[in-house]
């Protein structure tokens, strides 16, 4: 049998006899492993992060804020501000292609007050979809709901910031009366904010609207269905503005009139982003992979270069080609697994150090970095590759020195 205890003995005593070979060798595979898998985690743990983002917030949501008119339009000079009214609200609620579940938005800012404490805080008017369609996460009570709005109901949804400010005693402010602007509002519900920090609370937008006796809305969202494609919402986009300019008497194409964000746009070109960004982690992984493979290449070509003599001593004593060609392309299997496994430890690890510590960062209610993962199928596909490619470095040079006649490999220079 090929594989004996001499042969490995044989092979032990080959690697230690060249260790800085075999340690180059090595780290250059278990680098190329831990650089891929440290790049992509990376990558993927910023584009978790970004993508948790649009998780509590639907991907289909447009929002309409009132502008100034750029350019003069049937008498009226530009510079005219465009506000949002009840007119509105019916206009895309009439059944407007594509659109549903209209919500208008009012705000008043104020001081609240509970007991001896008060903060600044912004009171904003909203519908019971609201919660829905923003960036808004319940953590205790409830929202805003229908009969609060038609009742105009003096209710309120306080910003988690705002109940640590001013409840700080308590162990749940549901239940108790908060002042906003001497008026009393009866505390219903904690919600965090996932866009703007602190202090900001919600109540019925009806109930908003009588006590400020505002008539136009700052702000207009609603979500829409059927909008799946960049070039439909670019279509959907261009009706939206021609219907508005013609209720507020504003040219059709003057876009500074009313400002359209899109979540489905943005969410798009996020996708469009992240899609750009792995892809380059892919080229640069796959170079980092080359440059291995071609590194690996080269020690084991000059390894059995160096070792032509030893081939031909072995031959002429009646070595068998086979057990040299097979000690041969060990060595190069068993270099290549052990420190492919290395630097894919060394990695993974990395990763999960960097997940425990990080975790999820954010700055200021946004996600930017959150589960630095790696697929182990990639892994374990391009540890193999660095090993099917150390083999193959090994087994062509080592066939071909096998071949040559002893005489020849043991005077070989």
């Amino acid at each position: 049998m090929i594989f004996t205890r001499d042969f490995w003995q044989e092979i032990m005593i080959a690697l230690h006899r060249n260790r800085l070979r075999t340690l180059l060798t090595g780290f250059a595979i278990a680098w190329g492993i831990f650089m891929l898998i440290l790049l992509m985690s990376a990558g993927n743990g910023f584009m978790n992060g970004m993508l948790s983002n649009f998780e509590s917030r639907s991907t289909n949501i447009y929002t309409l804020y009132g502008g100034s008119t750029s350019k003069p339009y049937h008498g009226h000079k530009k510079g005219r501000s465009i506000h949002f009214s009840d007119a509105d609200i019916r206009l895309l609620s009439s059944g407007f292609p594509h659109v549903c579940n209209v919500t208008p938005e009012l705000s008043a800012s104020g001081q609240a007050v509970f007991g001896s404490q008060s903060r600044q805080t912004t009171l904003i008017g909203v519908t019971p979809i609201y919660k829905d369609m923003s960036w808004v996460k319940l953590l205790e009570g409830r929202f805003i709901n229908e009969n609060d709005v038609k009742r105009a109901e003096k209710v309120i949804v306080i910003d988690d910031a705002l109940r640590k400010d001013l409840f700080r005693e308590l162990e749940t402010p549901i239940g108790q009366y908060l002042f906003v602007n001497d008026i009393a509002y009866k505390v219903i519900g904690v919600a965090k904010s996932f866009r703007q920090s602190g202090n900001r609370a919600f109540t019925a937008y009806t109930t908003l609207k009588r006590l400020t006796r505002q008539e136009n809305y700052w702000k207009l969202s609603f979500s829409t269905e059927g909008l799946v494609t960049k070039a439909q919402n670019k279509d959907f986009e261009k009706l939206l503005l021609r219907q508005l300019g013609s209720l507020h008497d504003f040219a059709h194409d003057d876009d500074h009139a009313v400002w359209i964000n899109s979540t489905a746009m943005d969410f798009m070109e996020v996708n469009r982003i992240f899609s750009s960004i792995k892809l380059f982690i892919w080229l640069i992984g796959i170079a980092m992979l080359v440059s291995g493979i071609v590194g690996v290449s080269n020690i084991m070509r000059i390894t059995v270069k160096e070792r032509t003599n030893e081939i031909g001593i072995r031959k002429a004593l009646g070595a068998k080609s086979s057990s040299i060609l097979s000690s041969i392309v060990m060595e190069a299997l068993l270099i290549t697994t052990l420190f492919g496994y290395i630097g894919m430890m060394a990695g993974i690890g990395i990763s999960a150090l960097a997940n425990s510590m990080l975790g999820k960062y954010e700055v200021e209610g946004t996600n930017l970095f959150m589960n630095p993962s790696v697929d182990m199928r990639v892994v374990a596909l391009a540890t193999l590759v660095l090993i099917v490619s150390g083999i193959t470095a090994g087994f062509f040079p080592a066939r071909k020195a096998v071949k040559v006649k002893p005489i020849e490999a043991i005077n070989y220079r």
